[in-house]
């Protein structure tokens, strides 16, 4: 079981990966911000952070100079990414709204205190043993960011979705953008309870990846937000064909 919950993440990030280079392609060749800022985003969370952040709190390289660096790195390059992840949903859904664009400020500022904190937390001790008790207040707090940047982007993308549903019964919409925000609203909730599982455990000092139930959970969102994002960003045309099929005969 441990092992089929660290697959479903590792999926997860490789598909973040291939998405992520799409969208910067994208990006590039259509000069669209929001492509830019959400490729950007997910490959400094995927390519960058994650793996230098692990790596950095190895065994053997725990409260070296070499491990702190690779975690500093590792953590700025994921907060980077989150901060990412909100300016894309701004940008996209509420672009002209004042409070949207203090929410992204407040955001990145959380996230620039949690990755000081976790950083400072994380010299006090020589073990990870010693470490972890600093560092799981800031470790929560960086989950719950996470995890409300894409209950945002989730609730945003549904209302989308609702008033393409409403277009499309009069012929003003496309079938397959509908089904791409519905199916981007559907990764972000998943995402947003994959943290909502690890905070809370964090909360009752169990560890995720080592106890079956909370693995299961993670593991099954990390599986419904990978598979959402390869339909949305890299579907098949059998699926493309599927959805214009269907609309046609409700229609």
């Amino acid at each position: 079981m441990r092992i089929l919950g660290i697959l479903s993440l590792v999926a997860m990030a490789l598909t973040g990966v291939v998405v992520g280079v799409r969208l910067l392609a994208l990006g590039r060749r259509s000069g669209q911000q929001p492509e830019l800022l959400m490729g950007l985003g997910l490959l400094l969370v995927a390519v960058v952070g994650g793996p230098m952040a692990a790596i950095g709190r190895t065994p053997a390289l725990v409260a070296t100079p070499l491990g702190d660096a690779l975690l500093g790195i590792g953590l700025l390059a994921t907060q980077l990414g989150i901060a990412l992840f909100a300016a894309f949903t701004c940008r996209v859904f509420r672009g002209d709204s004042l409070w949207a664009t203090l929410l992204v400020v407040g955001i990145a500022g959380a996230l620039g205190v949690e990755w000081l904190g976790l950083l400072t937390a994380s010299a006090q001790g020589r073990t990870m043993e010693e470490i972890l008790p600093h560092t799981r207040p800031w470790g929560i707090a960086i989950v719950a960011t996470l995890g409300l940047v894409f209950a945002w982007t989730g609730v945003e993308s549904l209302a989308y979705y609702a008033r393409l549903r409403r277009r499309l019964a009069i012929g003003l919409a496309d079938p397959v953008v509908a089904n791409r925000m519905l199916l981007w609203a559907i990764a972000g909730f998943a995402i947003a309870v994959l943290s909502s599982v690890i905070a809370a455990c964090m909360l009752g000092g169990m560890a995720p990846l080592r106890n079956s139930l909370p693995l299961c959970a993670i593991g099954a969102a990390a599986v419904v937000a990978s598979t959402c994002w390869a339909l949305a960003f890299l579907p098949p045309a059998s699926y493309l064909a599927a959805l214009r099929r269907r609309h046609t005969a409700v229609s």
